[in-house]
């Protein structure tokens, strides 16, 4: 669910993340995050604040136009193989408001992209990604 490697591959709006905390993944754990939105660079900061794995993570997010933010990660295994589900929950600022006609399709739509790529390789068969 913490896949820092793989993050900007998962993601197409993420260009870097790196843990920022020292010791192993778990509570507490900060994630300094830097992605394009609208072309401009952003930096946004996670804190995990619930820690269950490999069932669900939960982190608040801070960052510009954000008041304040959490993020829930579930992974549930189906007959079709392996749902993620991803919510957010956003308390946005005066410019995250006006911004957010814009800036939530353009999430929604990057959110669903990560989601069937973490499947993708959640699900690869060792052979999929083995180097040539």
């Amino acid at each position: 669910m913490i896949d820092l490697f793989n993050s900007p591959r998962v993601r197409s709006m993420t260009l870097g993340a790196r843990k920022a905390s020292s010791g192993p993944f778990g509570l507490g754990t900060v994630v300094d995050n830097r992605t394009v939105i609208l072309g401009f660079e952003t930096h946004l900061r996670f804190t995990v604040i619930e820690w269950d794995p490999p069932h669900g993570v939960v982190a608040s997010m801070s960052g510009p136009l954000l008041r304040s933010g959490r993020v829930t990660t579930e992974l549930m295994g189906t007959p079709e193989g392996t749902r993620r589900v991803s919510r957010f929950d956003l308390e946005l600022s005066p410019g995250g408001i006006l911004l957010w006609p814009l800036l939530g399709r353009l999430l929604k739509r990057d959110q669903a992209k990560a989601d069937s790529r973490q499947k993708a390789l959640l699900e690869a068969s060792p052979s999929d990604t083995a180097a040539v």
